[in-house]
């Protein structure tokens, strides 16, 4: 079974020459199983849950929901790392960058300027964005 949505990942790195960025694989999300799964098709269809405004505002409600990203972190700002953890997890993915060994397969995020080092760095940011499919 397919997907309901897309959630796609990605650091979004200011710097002096422009913003890079790094972008995740693509994670699949799923809808909620709801109360709908048991339904049984020999009842009548117009007694279903399905058709009660009950369930339609919590389905648009649980999609909203699952559609929204994340707020975005900042884990990077005036020459820090916001916390120590982002700096063991992030480190090696801006070296990355830098040093040219990362190649952005996703058209969507296109670079603005080139990464040299870490002292053009202004800020880097995790954001997220979300999709149907």
């Amino acid at each position: 079974m397919g997907c309901d949505y897309y959630i796609q990942k990605y650091l979004e790195i200011q710097h002096s020459k422009g913003i890079s960025y790094y972008v995740f694989d693509v994670i699949r999300g799923y809808y909620l199983e709801t109360e709908c799964e048991d339904y049984d098709s020999d009842e009548d269809y117009n007694d279903c849950y399905y058709n009660s405004k009950k369930y339609k505002l919590f389905y648009e409600n649980m999609i909203k929901m699952c559609l929204t990203p994340r707020k975005p972190i900042v884990i990077y700002d005036n020459n820090l790392f916001t916390r120590e953890k982002f700096e063991v997890k992030y480190l090696p993915i801006v070296k990355e960058i830098i040093n040219k060994k990362y190649n952005n397969k996703y058209p969507r995020y296109k670079d603005t300027g080139t990464l040299t080092n870490m002292e053009q760095i202004i800020k880097i940011t995790k954001k997220e964005d979300r999709y149907k499919r």
